[in-house]
């Protein structure tokens, strides 16, 4: 018994390490595709500006409204406030502490909350919001 169970963990680890050392290490971005990712983010960036309006939702428990007003683009850098209607806390509205356009999304924090929202079409980001372990679907529209 005692040694069909060391065999069993020794086939595990085996496994474990061969599935490990089977895996190729990640390949190095060259300058040129690094420096056209973020002219990428930089062209994204600029296009957030403005007043943005839709919805949070946190499933089985509520939803409410949501604004996004981006009111300076630097680069990918990205200032401005985040306003939230109908949380239990009662409305916020309060600036962005960070925000930034990275591989394509609006990564942005304001206070303990982590904003991430991608372009859908032309005058629609959606995406996620997550606070103090709770988390939910976030969609904004022009």
């Amino acid at each position: 018994m005692i040694r069909s169970v060391l065999t069993l963990a020794g086939l595990t680890a085996a496994l474990v390490l061969s599935g490990c050392a089977s895996q190729e290490p990640a390949k190095p971005v060259s300058k040129e595709a690094a420096a056209a990712a973020a002219a990428s983010d930089a062209a994204l960036a600029a296009k957030l500006k403005g007043n943005w309006a839709g919805d949070w939702s946190l499933p089985g428990f509520g939803s409410g409204k949501f604004e996004l007003i981006v009111t300076e683009v630097n680069g990918t850098d990205v200032k401005g406030n985040a306003n939230w209607y109908g949380t239990a806390a009662g409305d916020t509205k309060a600036p962005l502490n960070s925000a930034t356009v990275q591989n394509g999304q609006l990564v942005a924090k304001q206070g303990s909350a982590v904003i991430k929202l991608s372009p859908k079409g032309d005058n629609t980001l959606a995406g996620t919001w997550e606070n103090s372990g709770y988390s939910g679907p976030l969609t904004v529209k022009r």
